[in-house]
């Protein structure tokens, strides 16, 4: 084969290729039109981030005790979002007072928080608040 010949195949192979590699592992799945609904896990309580000032007149954060969580050094909260989705948020613990534990930074107040640590609960997991029912029992005597 010539030299010509040879850098013409060459020239075609490098041309062609990256088209047809390049679609590679880039095909879209078909939609049924029934996509899988995402159920929210149930959590005891969702509760806001709340402000309060302290003996000294600072305003300080709080949030339930129960509801921060530790990951070796780190401390966090789930925060939910406005779509019900939690994310993990690393946040500064203070002290406990009564219930509460002060937060000294990584959240703002009025923000939603799972009220309770529940290991289960995984980042991107979208969340409800469980309701709770009550059975009132009367009695006819």
């Amino acid at each position: 084969m010539n030299t010509m010949g040879s850098r013409a195949i060459m020239l075609l192979f490098f041309a062609v290729m990256p088209g047809l590699l390049g679609g590679c592992g880039k095909e879209q799945q078909q939609s049924s039109g029934r996509e899988k609904e995402e159920i929210p896990l149930p959590v005891e309580r969702i509760v806001s981030v709340e402000s309060n000032a302290d003996a000294s007149g600072n305003v300080v954060l709080l949030v339930p005790r129960r509801a921060v969580f530790h990951q070796g050094e780190l401390a966090g909260v789930y925060a939910v979002g406005n779509d019900g989705h939690i994310s993990v948020r690393w946040v500064r613990p203070g002290r406990i007072e009564g219930e509460s534990r002060v937060i000294l930074g990584g959240l703002d107040a009025g923000e939603e928080i799972v009220g309770s640590f529940n290991a289960p609960l995984r980042e991107g997991a979208r969340v409800k608040q469980q309701v709770s029912v009550i059975k009132e029992v009367q009695s006819n005597e």
